[in-house]
């Protein structure tokens, strides 16, 4: 069963409930056979008898009197001038019943079928072993020629005391499920608020701590929620301080070098090692980005013209020729411009080193702002798919670092996509080109705000 720990719980409650009430239902509806003193609310054949021959013996006032004290029972009996008009079939699983009361009154005419019930219309005219849907009904014609009717069905006075008990019985329980609801309810919710601070986590690594509420082993597990993000938090500034100082120093290596490749006298030799320094600086500056890259913050984030930014950053890239715009006028997300201005370099500089045109489009679908980056190039088999944005990924010989790539451009555009609370998807074919597809929530804020 799916759903919240409330509603499981609370659905096993209500369903307990009602399986209570509907046992309670059975008990007064199926009575069944009590050992040999009962059979489905009336008395036993012999005492049948006995009760016949008492009411026979007392005379018609006396009878009458007889009758009166066994009606408060779980049968009802009354003494009538004459039989009622209905008499309902037998069904062949209570004719031992009917020939039993035959056999204990063999001088008398003895008539056993259905009594008057509340579902006659729905189970039909047949007599049924249940007490207040058809219930049994014995018809006894007297010697002084009353008839005596036995209904297996408790007197009026017994079902009415019975309802009230079940009344009181259904507030009870109602008031005491509402109750453990309630009990329920402040027991989830601590349990609710520590799952939206570990989502939190997930945005922003310096969120707010979970407040310690509730039972003591949810207020042990906030605890241990809010130690396990501070370590966290710890240990990643610390590796981006580590890889900082790291970056620092090699950087240093890295100028000494560059100084040192002027000396070398082959002009060939001397340009492969400037070339190799360069990609070994950006390797090195695509490393730290990518490491130090965290959610980011909503308060650094505001309303971005995405159309404007985006025929922007193609007029100053200086690929006239290469990148097709299919924009509208005016397109408004939420995001970091200069985040923004790094994805839009990185996918072009892919789609560039490996294809002869890049167009860019941006289109509203579904309340989402997509920015698609479609390219002409080989493109990627879809086995491979999985692997495209993730750190040094190596794809098809046609994408190695010979080409000039890092490994990380793709990296680095997910992590950044992630971290404006945006998600990125990749489609290709093999031979056929990649398209990047990147969606953001759509921010209702218009340009001028």
């Amino acid at each position: 069963m799916r759903g919240t720990l409330s509603f499981r719980i609370g659905a096993i409650l209500l369903v307990g409930f009602v399986l209570l009430q509907l046992l309670q239902l059975a008990t007064l509806q199926l009575p069944g056979r009590i050992g040999d003193r009962g059979f489905y609310g009336l008395p036993s054949p012999p005492a049948f008898a006995e009760l016949v021959r008492s009411v026979e013996a007392a005379g018609p006032e006396g009878g009458k009197r007889l009758v009166e004290n066994f009606n408060g029972s779980l049968f009802s009996v009354e003494i009538r001038g004459t039989p009622l008009p209905d008499f309902r079939e037998v069904p062949a699983s209570m004719r031992p019943l009917a020939i039993a009361y035959r056999r204990a009154l063999p001088d008398h005419n003895v008539v056993v079928d259905g009594g008057p019930g509340r579902f006659n219309g729905l189970l039909g005219d047949r007599a049924r072993p249940l007490r207040f849907l058809v219930p049994i009904r014995l018809t006894i014609w007297l010697r002084d020629g009353d008839v005596l009717v036995l209904t297996g069905r408790p007197a009026d006075g017994l079902r009415a005391y019975l309802a009230h008990r079940s009344q009181i019985g259904l507030i009870g329980g109602a008031l005491l499920l509402a109750l453990l609801w309630l009990a329920l309810r402040q027991t989830t919710r601590p349990l609710q608020r520590l799952t939206q601070g570990v989502r939190a986590l997930g945005r922003d690594l310096h969120a707010d701590d979970v407040s310690p509420e509730g039972s003591g082993e949810v207020r042990a597990l906030a605890s241990a929620f809010n130690d396990m993000k501070h370590r966290i938090a710890r240990l990643v500034e610390e590796r981006t301080f580590m890889l900082a100082g790291i970056a620092h120093d090699m950087r240093t290596y890295l100028t000494r070098l560059q100084l040192r490749a002027e000396f070398i006298g082959d002009a060939e030799q001397r340009a492969r090692a400037v070339r190799d320094l360069e990609q070994m600086s950006r390797l090195l500056d695509d490393s730290l980005l990518f490491a130090s890259i965290g959610p980011q913050r909503r308060e650094t984030a505001g309303p971005v013209d995405l159309s404007a930014l985006t025929r922007d950053l193609a007029a100053r890239h200086g690929c006239d020729g290469h990148i097709d715009l299919d924009l509208p006028e005016t397109c408004i997300i939420r995001g970091d411009p200069a985040t923004l201005e790094r994805i839009f370099g990185n996918l072009v500089d892919n789609a560039l080193r490996y294809a002869g045109t890049v167009t860019i489009r941006i289109e509203r679908r579904d309340g989402l702002i997509l920015w698609t980056f479609a390219d002409d190039g080989p493109g990627v088999d879809p086995a491979d798919l999985a692997l495209l944005g993730t750190a040094y990924a190596r794809l098809d010989p046609s994408r190695d670092r010979r080409t000039g790539g890092t490994g990380l451009g793709l990296a680095i555009v997910r992590a950044l996509t992630e971290a404006m609370e945006g998600t990125i998807s990749f489609q290709s074919q093999a031979g056929q080109g990649l398209t990047v597809q990147i969606a953001f929530a759509r921010c209702h804020q218009t340009a001028a705000d």
